[in-house]
């Protein structure tokens, strides 16, 4: 899940919506057509990594950008919360 934060056709700069902001990554995503600036979007697609001068560097190939703008992400990371307690209880 990502925020859109620079975006032209094919490729957008995406940072992570569900981490903390402060600590929140950035990725370059290849997708078909274009993301609207500002918009969130769940992501599907492979992962790839491609050396640069200076290091590595990762790409999300998206097969799926699905836009999640209405998303509240707060209550999304509490159910996730709460499913990780149930898993871990019914687990013993």
């Amino acid at each position: 899940m990502g925020i859109v934060v620079d975006a032209s056709p094919g490729l957008a700069v995406v940072q992570d919506i569900y981490d903390d902001v402060k600590k929140a990554g950035k990725i370059q995503v290849s997708v078909e057509g274009s993301l609207e600036l500002k918009k969130r979007y769940l992501f599907i697609g492979e992962v790839t990594e491609k050396t640069i001068d200076g290091g590595k560097e990762l790409r999300l190939n998206a097969s799926i950008a699905y836009d999640i703008d209405t998303l509240d992400v707060a209550l999304y990371k509490e159910v996730r919360d709460m499913e990780e307690k149930v898993t871990r209880t019914m687990s013993g």
